[in-house]
């Protein structure tokens, strides 16, 4: 039997580790790997040095192509094929190694997005988020969720892109990088504005991404926060718009037509006609039908106004609506074609990953084929086992209850006896002590000798309460149980219980109480009525019931 069972778990798990994936033990590789965030293009020198990459194992191999994809994506070099990543995707596919399979999709979602496939990106990216969300590469999973942030944000789901980019923000600041933290807030700050929350909420984040960018040193970031800032204060204080939109025009000439075109409207906003004039002509010399040339159309007009003349101010006026409106159309057709088309790769994508499923259902039936065979006979084992060793555990307790019930029934009985051996003495010692005292001639005699007796072997008034507790115990507190089910029972009551329980006689009761016959019928007439038996019912015989049984309800004993 052991031998069944050490060769189905090794067949079991000789087939589970040979469909893991190993990570590359090329240095070269390594050595480009640690290079990628800090010196790209040294790790893309290393990679594209290694000749005939294709001849290297397949997990050497799967490292190259996702590394030099990497780099190549990172020096902004243009990558023609996803055939690369593919084969990484591929490799990584079985899940052993999340980071780097979570690592391929989000590069062929960033590749994606450079063409322009936005569905496809967007697939890519959430195939990337699934894979890396119980992982702790915290940086990979902020730039999955950054860019599928980025990607919704473009299809205007600002609702959508806001979630994710707050999302991203919680992964940078688990990862402790606060370059991609300021990305996170610029993008925040973004989205509030497009959904217009509050001015001051706006500006909130793009001062925690201003300071932080600032902080690390990325220019580019700091730069293009400005340029957002002045955008947004245009209408609201036209001196800092202009401050910041100087800074951008400055540090990004390619931009300048569009930047100029804002500075235009500043100046104009603050009376120098000159400054607009110029900037104003900068942004018109571009000859493109740009967005931002409405800008510069409307600061024309408040130039042409400023000068009184209303007809180059309304001429201005008109073509910037012109403008605006042909943009708008333009726009709605391009958002119905992006419709269309995401509507056509997602009936196309859908079919594919059909054939796929099919072709790759038939190689995964055999596998688990075999491997549902031998984990049959694996559970079967382990349940035969479990089985024997709940059945030991249960022989055990038994065995367990047994010697404790034993164990408590001998010590109750001891009990029972020593307490009636000690009361049967007090009684006897009482009995005779109350003869004893009725014959005694000699009062100061007698009453010196009644102290001296009584303190060794009568049993007092306030020794009663004592019996009455030890005795409950030894019933398990089913006496104080009857009290409290009725609460009309006294103490004395209860003591003439438990002298009953104790097969006390009549007349030793009444010595032991010194009371009358009479007295002890009254009392226990009394008693049957608190506990409401019957007349015709034996208050001796219930009580014994009552304390012999295990459970039962006091109000039905009477029955």
């Amino acid at each position: 039997m052991n031998y069944i069972k050490f060769f189905s778990l090794f067949i079991f798990v000789g087939l589970f580790s040979s469909c893991l994936s190993n990570y590359t033990e090329n240095r070269t590789i390594l050595k480009a790997e640690k290079l990628l965030n800090t010196s790209p293009d040294s790790a893309y020198s290393l990679l594209i040095g290694i000749k005939n990459p294709e001849k290297l194992s397949k997990a050497d191999y799967a490292a190259w192509c996702l590394h030099y994809t990497h780099a190549m994506y990172k020096l902004q070099k243009k990558i023609e094929s996803d055939n690369l990543i593919q084969i990484s995707i591929k490799y990584y596919s079985n899940g052993s190694l999340p980071k780097y399979s979570g690592t391929a999709w989000y590069l062929l979602g960033c590749m994606n997005s450079l063409h322009n496939k936005k569905p496809e990106a967007v697939s890519a990216f959430k195939r990337a988020e699934d894979i890396l969300k119980n992982s702790n590469e915290n940086k990979l999973n902020g730039l999955v969720a950054f860019n599928i942030g980025y990607t919704s944000m473009q299809d205007e789901l600002y609702s959508h892109s806001l979630s994710y980019f707050r999302k991203s923000l919680k992964y940078f600041e688990k990862a402790n990088d606060d370059k991609y933290r300021a990305y996170a807030y610029r993008e925040i700050a973004n989205m509030y504005n497009q959904m217009n929350y509050p001015f001051d909420s706006v500006f909130h984040y793009l001062n925690l991404a201003s300071n932080l960018s600032q902080g690390v040193g990325d220019t580019i970031n700091y730069y293009n926060i400005l340029i957002s800032e002045g955008e947004l204060l245009l209408e609201k204080d036209s001196y800092r718009s202009k401050e910041c939109l100087l800074k951008g025009y400055k540090h990004f000439p390619e931009y300048k037509p569009y930047y100029a075109a804002y500075l235009a409207d500043a100046y104009s906003n603050l009376g120098k006609s000159d400054s607009a004039v110029y900037y104003l002509n900068i942004s018109l010399a571009d000859t493109t039908k740009s967005p931002y040339k409405i800008i510069g159309l409307h600061a024309a007009a408040l130039i042409a106004k400023s000068k009184n003349d209303y007809k180059k101010a309304y001429d201005y006026l008109e073509k910037s609506y012109i403008l605006r409106d042909s943009t708008y159309e333009q726009n709605m057709r391009s958002n119905l074609y992006r419709i269309d088309k995401q509507y056509d790769s997602a009936k196309k994508e859908e079919e594919n990953a059909r054939l796929k499923i099919d072709n790759r259902n038939k190689v995964i039936w055999i596998t688990l084929l075999i491997i549902a065979g031998l984990s049959i006979l694996v559970v079967f084992l382990l349940i035969n086992n479990k089985h024997k060793r709940t059945h030991a555990i249960n022989e055990i307790e038994k065995q367990r209850f047994k010697h404790e019930a034993e164990t408590t029934q001998i010590k109750n009985t001891q009990k029972r006896e020593l307490l009636g051996i000690r009361l049967q003495n007090k009684i006897d010692n009482t009995l005779q002590f109350n003869k004893l005292k009725g014959g005694y001639l000699q009062k100061e005699k007698m009453e010196t000798f009644i102290q001296e007796v009584a303190k060794q072997s009568i049993i007092t008034e306030k020794e009663w309460p004592d019996y009455v507790n030890e005795v409950d115990s030894l019933f398990e507190n089913k006496i104080t149980g009857l009290q409290n089910e009725y609460a009309e029972l006294t103490i004395a009551d209860l003591i003439v219980i438990v002298l009953i329980r104790l097969k006390v006689s009549i007349s030793d009761a009444c010595n032991l109480l010194d009371m009358t016959k009479n007295t002890m019928y009254a009392r226990r007439r009394t008693i049957k009525m608190r506990l409401r038996i019957d007349d015709e019912v034996n208050l001796e015989t219930w009580i014994n019931t009552y304390l012999s049984q295990e459970t039962l309800n006091p109000r039905t004993r009477s029955q």
